[in-house]
């Protein structure tokens, strides 16, 4: 192969990696501004090595300002550098798994799959989760977004299985003050034993039996 079949492939190469890690930059503007604050510090560093060199004729006050000061520059590299790391790290933690869908730090995924509320949770906890803690309207609003609730039932975290009519999220978050979605008459323990609940209707909650097997679930967990 001839130096002219290679240097456009050698050019196109660079061309497709240039394009693949500028986005993740602009993406991440602190991460490149950081990355650029340490280059600088670098050559300033390189620099005053340099100075430090000549300087040795100029006797040893001269000699030790420049010490002293390529140590405060070494120091600041390294907090630059120890600051990109972190960044890089956090960049990464900021978008979900595949398949989940992110809302607010939040991680949340929907099953295909029908099953009472006790193994729906265990799917949930099998994933990293737990079964969705709904604390806003917000919040709410957006997982109606994302799931057919016109015609799907769907579980969340929410139960009173452990004290009839003391409902407790799974997570601990106090229910008492916390937000609500309830249809109306709900929660009314119909038939008794309708310890579990779940989104149906315009996404309104509903109590319903925990064994019921036709409800999908939402599973939630933090980025982390």
């Amino acid at each position: 192969m001839d130096s002219d079949s290679i240097i456009p492939e050698s050019f196109d190469n660079r061309k497709m990696y240039s394009g693949r890690i500028w986005p993740y930059y602009q993406k991440y503007p602190m991460l490149l501004t950081y990355g650029l604050m340490t280059i600088s510090y670098i050559l300033i560093l390189t620099l005053f090595i340099m100075v430090l060199s000549s300087s040795k004729n100029y006797g040893s006050t001269a000699d030790s300002k420049v010490q002293t000061e390529i140590v405060s520059f070494k120091s600041n590299i390294s907090d630059l550098s120890s600051k990109v790391i972190q960044l890089e790290k956090t960049a990464y933690k900021e978008t979900c798994e595949s398949s989940w869908l992110n809302f607010k730090s939040h991680c949340y995924f929907i099953t295909s799959t029908k099953t009472n509320w006790m193994k729906a949770r265990t799917t949930c906890i099998s994933k990293g989760g737990d079964l969705v803690v709904i604390t806003s309207q917000e919040e709410q609003l957006f997982l109606m977004s994302k799931v057919s609730y016109k015609t799907n039932r769907y579980w969340i975290g929410l139960s009173d299985t452990e004290d009839e009519g003391v409902w407790t999220w799974v997570d601990g978050t106090g229910y008492e003050r916390s937000y609500k979605n309830w249809r109306k008459g709900e929660p009314n323990d119909y038939e008794y034993n309708e310890d579990c609940a779940h989104m149906w209707l315009n996404g309104e909650w509903n109590d319903v039996h925990c064994t019921y097997e036709d409800c999908f679930a939402i599973c939630e967990k933090k980025l982390s």
